[in-house]
This record gives C-alpha cells, sequence and structure tokens, in this order.
C-alpha cells in the first residue's frame, strides 16, 4: 500500500511539474510575445482594436514572418540553436495541423509534442 502512496504522489509532482515548465517566463502566450514586439491587438484581429474572437490561422499566415508553414520552420531552424524544430518534424509532414493546436494566444503554449514526448526540450 506504501508503494502504491508513494508512486501516486510522484507521478503527481511530475505531471504538475510539467504544467509549470510549461507555463514558464520562457513559454510566455503568443500575445505577450507580440504586444512586447509592439504588435497590437488589432494586426491579428482583422483590426479590431477590443476583440471578441480568436484570431485566425489566416492571420498567423498573413504576418510577413509567418508567411508559410515553411517560413515559420525557418523561425525555428536547428542553426537557431534549437535541437528539434517544433515547426518541421514527424507531426508536422503528416498532418494538417492549425496553429491554434500549439498557440493559444492568451494562455501558454501547449506543445502537442508533448502528448508523446514528455520532457523533451527544444532550446
Amino acid at each position: 500500500m506504501k508503494k502504491i502512496i508513494s508512486f501516486a504522489i510522484v507521478a503527481a509532482l511530475l505531471v504538475i511539474g510539467a504544467g509549470l515548465s510549461q507555463e514558464s517566463g520562457e513559454n510566455k502566450p503568443v500575445a505577450d510575445k507580440h504586444k512586447d514586439r509592439g504588435v497590437t491587438c488589432g494586426v491579428c484581429h482583422n483590426g479590431e482594436a477590443d476583440p471578441k474572437s480568436a484570431a485566425s490561422p489566416k492571420s498567423c499566415l498573413s504576418c510577413k514572418n509567418h508567411d508559410s508553414w515553411n517560413a515559420v520552420a525557418k523561425l525555428t531552424n536547428n542553426d537557431k540553436g534549437f535541437k528539434f524544430n517544433p515547426h518541421h518534424n514527424h507531426i508536422t509532414e503528416s498532418n494538417d495541423l492549425d496553429c491554434t493546436q500549439c498557440h493559444q494566444a492568451h494562455k501558454a503554449d501547449t506543445i502537442i509534442c508533448y502528448n508523446c514526448h514528455q520532457g523533451m526540450k527544444f532550446k
């Protein structure tokens, strides 16, 4: 019985720790990163200063830095210090992904790679 309780405590701590690592300052919400660069809400939300709905993936790809999936992948290339490229891998090559599957604008990113690769670090 003590082994089961100990295992449950360790498992709970690992789950909590994984959540905290995703919420770290390194993983600021996309909206905060854009705000830090001077990008206003209306740029992503079709000119709305006080948007009531989510930005579309189409608006993500309208930015000059994100004008295609390949352009986004170049931003996170291995030569930029990333060990694994989150935008160019077996998932992105085999699925029709939507930016919002990982990036939720006003929440910390939810990296879908972690569904199978717990503990993976991109940098």
